[in-house]
């Protein structure tokens, strides 16, 4: 994402430079390093590299071998996260770590935020320099984490509580062949996670749903909780997941929400419908904001259920009807 759309920086100091051009990362550098960082101890290799893909990456080299990094989770426009900040042991104490902050503060796409974070066990002198402080009021600030889940088996992790609560709705009474849907925004952040929960509520087992991101940001905004939960309906636990995270292939229908002209990409072998809904991106918006694309999307839902549901009947009909057809000849 970086890559294609950001402009590419530079800063140099004597045989030091940073750069923020994604082509130059070593990741075996990068994650060298970050498998064994205290805060993502043992993270799966293509965890990072998806994380390093989906974020404006910044990498620290002397005479052209990386030394150090830093990624910035971010909209561009109103939010960042700055992660993964490290210069490799044998390079520190030579002011690396003060360019690379400087690189990343003077990068245009992160100029005029209104929120820029990050957490640190013991860097804090460094990051208050460049005007980081501790929040002025934390109790408003909310979580979840999980600090084991880099040692929980891999398949554990695709049942979030969403869609687990909702198998549990329909255990023994769920179709055979559930109709399978896929919902596709941009960052799998607002609309796609708003239509996964109410096809997997609304749906009362007919469908199993699932949702991600052209280009998925990793987080859900409190907004889009809030507004999900004065329907009842928690996304507790979900995360942003891109399309290599769900069985794209074996979809029975796909719909797209990114707008904008954006396709999704459809690998082979691919036998489902695809149809695209024009619901408008609340991210970064007001509750009020959400709270009508929430509505809208419930409203797209429930013409799809239906739509479904009434398809399904017909099958059920022609089926009876073929059965009690007398034999030819």
């Amino acid at each position: 994402m970086a890559g294609t759309d950001s402009p590419i920086i530079e800063r140099r100091r004597d045989n030091a430079i940073v750069s923020s051009d994604p082509a130059c990362l070593d990741m075996d550098v990068i994650y060298g390093f970050l498998s064994r960082a205290y805060w993502c101890e043992g993270i799966p290799r293509d965890v990072l590299e998806r994380a390093v893909r989906n974020s404006l990456c910044f990498g620290v080299y002397i005479d052209g071998a990386q030394v150090g990094f830093a990624r910035v989770v971010t909209d561009r426009a109103t939010f960042a996260y700055l992660a993964d900040v490290f210069i490799l042991e044998p390079h520190r104490g030579r002011g690396l770590s003060k360019l690379l902050m400087e690189t990343i503060m003077s990068h245009p796409d992160l100029q005029g935020l209104r929120r820029f974070t990050l957490a640190t066990r013991d860097a804090h002198g460094l990051y208050r320099q460049f005007g980081f402080k501790s929040p002025k009021m934390p109790d408003r600030l909310m979580e979840i984490i999980d600090p084991d889940i880099y040692k929980k088996p891999r398949e554990a992790k695709s049942n979030h509580p969403t869609t687990a609560s909702a198998n549990a709705r329909t255990s023994g009474t769920q179709p055979a062949n559930p109709k399978k849907i896929l919902f596709v925004c941009i960052g799998n952040a607002c609309r796609s996670p708003m239509a996964e929960a109410f096809a997997y509520h609304l749906g009362e087992g007919r469908v199993r749903a699932w949702s991600a991101g052209l280009f998925p940001i990793g987080w859900i905004p409190p907004e889009t909780c809030t507004v999900m939960e004065e329907r009842g309906l928690s996304l507790d636990g979900q995360s942003s997941k891109g399309l290599e995270d769900v069985p794209v292939a074996g979809m029975d229908l796909v719909v797209n929400m990114a707008g904008d002209g954006l396709s999704v990409p459809i690998p082979a072998g691919f036998r489902g419908r695809v149809i695209q809904w024009e619901i408008p991106d609340a991210f970064s918006s007001d509750l009020e904001t959400n709270r009508a694309t929430r509505d809208l999307i419930e409203a797209h839902v429930r013409v799809l259920l239906a739509e479904i549901q009434e398809n399904a009947d017909t099958d059920s009909d022609d089926a009876a009807a073929a059965g009690a057809m007398p034999a030819p000849g």
